[in-house]
């Protein structure tokens, strides 16, 4: 082709509008340094890591992550090349069955920040804890009046067996299983100690509670 292109501009400058939020952060949960998925369950006792990553871009102050949870736990920062990254690592407890742990990304921008959130909810499995005997109406009863005993615990998973046992003189006595043990006419023989032993695939727990038949 022969002759010249030409090119005429109007403006000597370009406005670029960025009207998308920012990208959620990733969160990924890790068991005695194992990346686990997020439903997986946690048994109590296990070094846990929550981690939060984010590319950083091109923004100019960088992005911070910030993490949120009750009870608050403290966390760590590092950064990589284009990458932050803020690290929460504890040891599970039961405390922090069904608790979320949420992980924000925020951008400072000139007129506004801009975030974005992305969260995890853990499930601890734990051992029998808070275990208790009540008793209905009261420990201390008129004899030939009836009376009956609860025990209640929490676990996860839920109390598979709840037991009964009596002290007396010294001697312990097995007596049925069940999250309750009625009496529906009391005597002297039902004076003692009363044990309630809850028990789940992770352990046992006891609680007591001292009868007196009047």
């Amino acid at each position: 082709m022969s002759g010249t292109l030409k090119y005429t501009y109007k403006q000597a400058f370009s406005t670029i509008n960025v009207i998308e939020s920012p990208h959620k952060p990733t969160v990924q949960l890790y068991v005695e340094q194992k990346e686990v998925q997020d439903q997986e369950e946690v048994l109590e006792g296990s070094s846990v890591s929550l981690r939060c990553s984010a590319e950083t871009l091109c923004s100019s102050p960088p992005p911070t992550l910030t993490w949120s949870s009750t009870p608050r736990i403290p966390f760590s920062e590092s950064s990589r090349l284009q990458e932050l990254i803020s690290d929460l690592n504890f040891t599970a407890t039961h405390c922090q069955h069904k608790v979320t742990f949420t992980c924000t990304i925020t951008y400072q921008l000139q007129d506004e920040n801009k975030t974005a959130q992305n969260n995890i909810t853990l499930h601890v499995q734990y051992s029998p804890k808070n275990t208790s005997v009540s008793v209905i109406p009261s420990a201390s009863v008129l004899k030939g009046s009836s009376l009956t005993l609860i025990c209640s615990s929490d676990a996860n998973p839920a109390v598979l067996s709840y037991t009964w046992s009596r002290e007396s003189e010294g001697q312990l006595e097995q007596l049925q299983t069940g999250h309750t043990l009625t009496f529906s006419r009391t005597d002297w023989k039902h004076r003692g100690l009363y044990h309630c032993t809850a028990q789940n695939q992770h352990g046992i727990q006891n609680s007591s509670v001292l009868l007196d038949i009047q």
